[in-house]
């Protein structure tokens, strides 16, 4: 695995996908606070560009049955199926199997690094 520069930091803006290529991968990143994160632009489920799917909170439930919504939970859903998944690990909100691949990423002298 190797650290690819792809983007200065500042030309992210906050809350919208900008595409990348590394490795012949396509690779959505978002900006959100202070967090960068980086997705293959390919839905586990059918295959769907991923990333042209909304990023919103989430409906939440505790152990008590309270039913809440977590606007800080990123979650990422896709456009054709809207399946749901937890933007930080790639995880689905709903219990299947599939997960979205996640790649990390760190800011390095003011560029996005993403490990692929």
């Amino acid at each position: 695995m190797t650290w690819h520069r792809v983007v200065r930091h500042e030309e992210l803006a906050e809350g919208a996908w900008t595409m990348v290529t590394v490795e012949r991968k396509p690779i959505g990143l978002l900006r959100r606070g202070d967090a960068c994160h980086a997705v293959l632009n390919f839905c586990p489920h059918a295959g769907a560009p991923v990333c042209r799917g909304d990023v919103t909170g989430r409906v939440i439930c505790d152990e008590r049955g309270r039913v809440g919504y977590d606007a800080q939970a990123a979650t990422l859903r896709c456009p054709w199926h809207r399946w749901e998944f937890d933007l930080p690990s790639g995880r689905a909100v709903a219990p299947i199997r599939e997960r979205l691949k996640t790649f990390p990423t760190r800011v390095v002298e003011g560029m996005v690094e993403v490990l692929v």
